[in-house]
């Protein structure tokens, strides 16, 4: 179960994002389009591999999202993975530290959002999710391939991993933070167990389905639509939030990406998520 972490307005600090840049999360498949070829720009498949192999768009080299889950890592240490594994994976598909990415799947951004999610953890600055994704592209008639493109080893150099964003399942019980639950509204209710030991979901957590936010062809809302969504909810701006799913994959990190495209400046991810926290059954869950 990977587990990802926090982001915010702190990651706008930290990494140098700042409000005004909050939109940059995202590029459209007519800019990317124009751009796809440019010297110096990666374009992540976050598919596996025989969905990839199907068809991508071209130039794509592929990175399923899996790869860079550690369940190991997240026991031990909270982080999403090894960093200086998730260094050499991205240095084999030859993509260093100022290199420009580009990530899509072929679903509703929730592996594009695991794998921007990581490498913003990793400090990388350069790195936006394509709104709609591989769905959008193919039903605007642009082009798709089957070959791999061969990529050039280069050298990434993990600078300073945001460990501060890493919080463990005993921090996630001290903590005073709104707990929202991303997953669907039969797993919050413990209508379904999603692989976990008990059903149900943490204390005092807010149900909110990550895909609320999902528009038409697998594009994010617009921002107003989203932050209604969001206040129906109970959740504002100013909250401190954090975000957990089945087992800290997809799902928590699209809301994670939502949010920070808002300018919620004070979310987290529970990294070992629901899974890691029903694990142990003398802690509290309800349904």
């Amino acid at each position: 179960m990977i587990a990802w972490r926090m982001m915010g307005l702190a990651l706008a600090a930290l990494i140098g994002w700042s409000p005004a840049s909050a939109a940059d999360l995202l590029i459209g498949t007519g800019e990317l389009a124009e751009r796809r070829g440019a010297s110096g720009l990666v374009l992540i498949d976050a598919e596996d591999a025989p969905a990839y192999a199907r068809a991508h768009i071209p130039g794509a080299v592929n990175l399923p999202y899996l790869t860079l889950d550690d369940p190991d890592e997240n026991a031990k240490t909270g982080r999403p993975i090894f960093p200086q594994l998730a260094a050499s994976k991205l240095g084999e598909l030859g993509i260093a530290n100022t290199t420009e990415v580009v990530v899509y799947d072929s679903g509703n951004g929730r592996a594009a959002s695991a794998i921007w999610y990581v490498l913003a953890y990793l400090g990388h600055d350069k790195i936006k999710v394509l709104d709609g994704g591989f769905r959008k592209w193919v039903k605007e008639g642009r082009p798709v391939a089957q070959d791999v493109p061969s990529s050039i080893k280069v050298r990434y150099v993990v600078g300073g991993p945001r460990a501060d964003w890493a919080l463990t399942t005993a921090q996630v019980g001290e903590s005073k933070a709104a707990r929202v639950d991303a997953r669907s509204i039969a797993e919050y209710a413990g209508k379904e167990d999603g692989g976990a030991r008990q059903a149900g979901h943490l204390p005092g957590a807010v149900s909110f389905p990550w895909d609320r936010l999902v528009g038409p062809l697998a594009t994010f809302k617009d921002d107003d639509a989203m932050r209604a969504e969001l206040k129906k909810a109970g959740l504002s701006p100013d909250q401190e939030i954090v975000a957990y799913c089945n087992s800290g994959i997809g799902r928590s990190t699209f809301l994670l990406l939502a949010l920070t495209k808002l300018g919620y400046g004070k979310v987290r991810v529970y990294p070992g998520s629901y899974i890691e926290w029903a694990s142990d059954p003398s802690r509290p869950i309800e349904r």
